[in-house]
């Protein structure tokens, strides 16, 4: 399927999704969130690909959100917001964020696993401005940062947005860099995460996050699930520690 919404491109077993609508500040509209579904079902399913990175187009916006215009014009037929949590993709995902995230547009930050962040980016929320409900967006963020921050992006709207340096500060943004250094260094990452065990990576980051659904002797059972199903089931649980003790380079296992 050609993607009029967005780019997608793989190299060195990393795939970068780019929301391609600088001229609507990346917005979504119904054929962005398809084609956003189309590109972490190919991260999800294609082998080849260990580690994707998600930014958006040029250097004023990541993403706006929804496209209220269209959405005012038409409605919205496709509901299903176009993150990686949403789509079962368990690869490491890092949000290269770009500029401003708006709205919906938070999904794609919330939902990553790594934020690298330029330093004039920011979180901006206008459900409450637009008579939207706040809630998707915020579940998972009230999970990564504290609640008062939360209610100030949905309370406070366009004026209690939240600068990359005070996300990094409040623990969201793992890095602040330059501008010209975001994608450099979002890559970099990638490229090092690469070298790991796929299999490993993906049932570590699957257990994370799914520990946040539950209480912590819950979380601990679950997460002791997923480490003696890797033990007992995956040969790179033995060659990760053949490899350290015979000094070489591991042999992971690709499926």
């Amino acid at each position: 399927m050609e993607l009029k919404r967005i780019l997608f491109e793989v190299s060195e077993h990393v795939a970068t999704i780019t929301i391609n609508r600088p001229e609507r500040l990346n917005a979504t509209d119904d054929l962005t969130r398809t084609e956003l579904g189309i590109a972490w079902a190919r991260v999800r399913d294609d082998p080849d690909i260990r580690v994707a990175i998600i930014t958006g187009a040029g250097d004023r916006a990541f993403s706006a959100g929804q496209d209220v215009r269209a959405t005012a014009e038409s409605g919205i037929r496709n509901k299903v917001p176009g993150s990686r949590l949403h789509h079962n993709v368990w690869k490491p995902v890092i949000c290269a964020l770009n500029g401003m995230a708006v709205g919906g547009g938070l999904h794609q930050v919330a939902d990553s696993d790594l934020i690298i962040a330029a330093e004039h980016a920011e979180l901006i929320d206008t459900h409450l401005a637009v008579g939207n409900v706040f809630a998707l967006e915020a579940a998972v963020l009230l999970r990564r940062m504290p609640l008062s921050m939360v209610m100030q992006l949905a309370l406070m709207t366009k004026k209690g947005r939240i600068s990359a340096q005070r996300a990094h500060e409040i623990g969201l943004i793992n890095e602040v860099v330059p501008a010209d250094r975001l994608q450099q260094r979002a890559r970099e990452i990638a490229l090092d995460i690469v070298k790991l065990s796929p299999a490993t990576v993906q049932a570590s980051i699957k257990a994370m996050w799914a520990t946040l659904d539950v209480g912590l002797h819950a979380a601990h059972d679950v997460a002791y699930r997923y480490v003696l199903q890797h033990q007992l089931t995956h040969p790179d649980y033995r060659e990760g520690m053949l490899a350290f003790a015979e000094k070489r380079e591991p042999r992971w296992v690709v499926e």
